[in-house]
């Protein structure tokens, strides 16, 4: 259980269930990160590995166990490796399988494509913006299988900026990339772009990038900071799922995914937050931005149009966030999802 959109997703409606004194149980590999589990009942499997086939046998003898001990009668899969390996078995147990579409992926082969494929075999799929869902339909054989589009919600109780920081009296502003580290979360675009505003004048700054300085990729970054000669301009964070301080600091947010994102979360968390972000004109992040202001995307590899939306937000920072968080509230908060997707569960159940 990682600390990404989709895990998070899972912990929102968990801890949503057992609010409606509904019982429900998350099933997850074990972690090396320190969660909050409250109003969470989490079984982890034990030394075993969704993703590998020599496991598969423990694993399914295993979730016989907690269907037969807690009579569970609908799963929710959430992640392609065990829907590739379980979602036909789920169903020869005679229980409801849902099936969540959170990313398009890459499926540029036929097994990688098959692979993908299980997590259309739900009884009920859900996708979490229309960009996703389209791209199923576009790539995949759908056949009559709907697929039905349930946005991503936020705690808009936990992003609230009721506390947020007092940054006047700052020398700088902060802006924070909230995402975690990957390849494909351009982190290398975005440095290399403020390596070409670093100098100027009209803006004092620091970006705020949260990593370990573990994996190769974080590590090349670490370099590319270094050569770049703007290490004085970053300041680097520990992963936490407390990002609602990180946030609270922040003047500015930038996404800047290099391929689309399926629903992309730290634009209404930081909108939620009062806090103006910017992000690529593509994917999910697209999605949410133009019905607020499409001023606040940009075209990836274009750094012209980076810089654009990156001062549009600056100079704008106070009429973006006098109506940010009603435009989160009104579409993308965590009650509305989570009450959408239980609808799901109770009328699969009929």
């Amino acid at each position: 259980m990682g600390i990404g959109g989709v895990e998070t997703g899972v912990r929102d409606m968990s801890s949503y269930l057992t609010s409606k004194n509904i019982e429900n149980y998350v099933l997850t590999q074990k972690s090396n990160n320190k969660l909050n589990n409250k109003n969470i009942d989490i079984h982890y499997l034990d030394n075993l590995n969704f993703k590998n086939i020599l496991h598969q046998r423990r694993i399914k003898k295993y979730i016989r166990e907690l269907i037969d001990r807690y009579q569970i009668n609908l799963i929710h899969i959430s992640s392609r490796a065990p829907a590739f390996f379980l979602a036909n078995w789920i169903k020869k147990q005679n229980i409801i399988l849902i099936t969540s579409l959170h990313n398009t992926y890459s499926h540029k082969n036929f097994l990688k494509k098959h692979y993908i494929s299980f997590l259309l075999k739900g009884d009920r799929v859900l996708a979490n913006s229309h960009f996703v869902s389209n791209h199923f339909h576009k790539n995949f054989s759908v056949k009559n299988k709907k697929i039905e589009i349930i946005p991503r919600g936020i705690d808009t109780d936990y992003f609230n900026s009721k506390e947020k920081n007092n940054h006047e009296a700052r020398e700088y502003l902060n802006i924070l990339h909230p995402s975690r580290i990957s390849s494909w979360k351009g982190h290398d675009v975005f440095i290399s772009y403020i390596k070409r505003i670093a100098h100027d004048a009209k803006y004092n700054f620091k970006i705020t990038i949260i990593s370990n300085h573990n994996n190769n990729y974080e590590k090349s970054l670490d370099r590319s900071i270094k050569n770049l000669k703007i290490s004085h301009h970053v300041n680097f964070v520990k992963p936490t799922t407390n990002v609602k301080d990180l946030y609270m600091d922040a003047d500015l947010v930038v996404n800047s995914s290099i391929r689309p994102e399926g629903f992309g979360r730290t634009i209404c968390e930081a909108l939620s937050m009062k806090i103006p972000v910017i992000a690529p004109n593509s994917g999910g992040t697209k999605e949410q931005l133009e019905k607020f202001d499409s001023k606040l995307l940009y075209e990836i590899n274009n750094f012209e149009s980076f810089k654009r939306a990156l001062y549009y937000a600056l100079n704008n920072r106070n009429n973006i966030s006098n109506t940010s968080r009603n435009f989160v509230l009104n579409n993308y908060s965590k009650n509305a999802m989570c009450s959408s997707q239980l609808k799901v569960y109770q009328s699969s159940l009929k």
